[in-house]
């Protein structure tokens, strides 16, 4: 039993801590990542023959050194696989992994799981996000991080959040400064989210350095703007903007934008650590805290499955910590709240359905769920609500429930590699 690995899904800093802290603890564990690199979003390497020149805060490199040396030197306690994405548990409860490079489903049998699948980006759809050239400014900065090369002509960063600060000093020092940064919010007016901030160092002087870059390459920030409509032409893309009440005009070749960040929960296993096989939530993919913590909530999960397994009691100070950068979370949260604009009726809101505001509000006021999935088709597409449920849920008050819970597979898998798994193919 005790030669049964731990199960750790996802190679981020949550991950890469959980997989580190359980292998100290002389356990064996099978470490998945769905890329060819460990790193996730925050800590993503460059592509395979890329050159690596984005600038990441010196402490965030730090981090990744220390993960990536307590990996190393777990040794063969760590099984990694790579280009290896999670599929689910079958009847029989065996986990299914879908190998990416052999092309193959294989199973194993687990005696706990910490699932660490970080965030995913939100975007507040106004007319015309789906247009070529409007991306997300997580994405951008993805892209960025793995090839070292910014995208080409005009850039205008927008939404809300300190992650706007982070990618456009990014774009700066890889040689392409945007042409300005539109923060929705008015963090200068929130007071005391300003005074709570204070105790957050390393946050702040992060911030501090974003923002001197701007300063010196003379890019403006504006706060108190939101994106009303960008339109495509000959010439790249207008976007139209209100600041304060009055319209602005501005072009650009790319609108990134950025309005936070979410748990992915998606198909993903509910916590349960008391389980046969407990399932524990780690790093962003449980709660959002930021990059540091995400580390800290990995040796939490650790802890909590070696405390299932009779081996370690829960860590309180990893606790007292996590509390702090959820404070931090809290003030941040309040700095840049603001309200968002109405999307215009021309605003597609279900992409996979091709769906616009104008077809919602077409729907007869009293329509229920079921009416709006049906005759709307709001929700229907491939997506089952992931994108268009939260916007139709502002819209309407209420929450647009899924046509079905999530289920498996986490991620699509080919039939062919599916069928190939034989009921008896299990791994040791």
């Amino acid at each position: 039993m005790t030669d049964i690995p731990i199960l750790v899904v996802g190679g981020g800093p949550a991950g890469a801590s959980a997989a580190a802290t359980l292998a100290e603890a002389g356990l064996r564990v099978l470490l998945v990542e769905q890329r060819d690199q460990l790193g996730g979003a925050i800590h993503r390497q460059a592509a395979r023959g890329a050159a690596h020149a984005v600038h990441t805060p010196a402490r965030h490199r730090r981090n990744w050194a220390e993960l990536a040396q307590r990996i190393e030197a777990a040794g063969s306690r760590i099984e990694l696989r790579t280009d290896t994405v999670f599929l689910g548990v079958d009847g029989d409860g065996r986990h299914l992994f879908d190998d990416r490079a052999a092309g193959r489903v294989f199973a194993r049998t687990v005696r706990a799981a910490v699932i660490a699948v970080g965030a995913v980006e939100k975007i507040h759809p106004f007319e015309g996000w789906d247009l070529p050239g409007v991306m997300t400014a997580g994405g951008a900065q993805v892209l960025l991080k793995e090839t070292g090369v910014p995208p080409t002509g005009p850039i205008l960063v927008a939404g809300t959040g300190p992650l706007l600060l982070a990618v456009s000093a990014q774009l700066a020092k890889a040689g392409n400064p945007p042409v300005a940064v539109l923060e929705r919010g008015r963090p200068w007016l929130r007071f005391n989210a300003l005074l709570q901030m204070v105790g957050a160092g390393p946050q702040l002087g992060e911030a501090a350095s974003y923002a001197a870059t701007l300063l010196s390459q003379g890019v403006p920030y504006r706060t108190g703007t939101d994106i009303l409509s960008v339109r495509e032409d000959d010439a790249g893309l207008d976007i139209r903007v209100r600041r304060s009440g009055s319209l602005h005009r501005l072009r650009a070749r790319h609108v990134l934008v950025h309005d936070g960040i979410e748990p992915n929960r998606v198909g993903i296993p509910l916590s349960d650590p008391d389980g046969a096989v407990p399932v524990v939530l780690a790093g962003d993919g449980r709660e959002v805290l930021g990059a540091d913590a995400a580390i800290l909530d990995g040796r939490r999960a650790a802890c909590t499955v070696l405390a299932r397994l009779g081996m370690r009691r829960p860590d309180g100070q990893v606790e007292a910590r996590l509390t702090a950068a959820r404070n931090v979370q809290a003030a941040l949260f309040n700095l840049f709240r603001s309200a968002l604009p109405e999307p215009t009726p021309e605003t597609l809101i279900c992409r996979c359905e091709a769906r616009r505001l104008s077809d919602f509000r077409s729907l007869p006021d009293d329509a229920s769920t079921r009416e709006i999935r049906l005759m709307g088709r709001f929700g229907m597409g491939v997506c089952q609500g992931r994108f268009c449920g939260p916007t139709i849920a502002a819209l309407r008050g209420e929450a647009v429930p899924s046509a079905i819970p999530p289920r498996w597979p986490l991620r699509p898998v080919s039939l062919a590699a599916l069928a190939d798994l034989k009921t008896d193919d299990l791994e040791s």
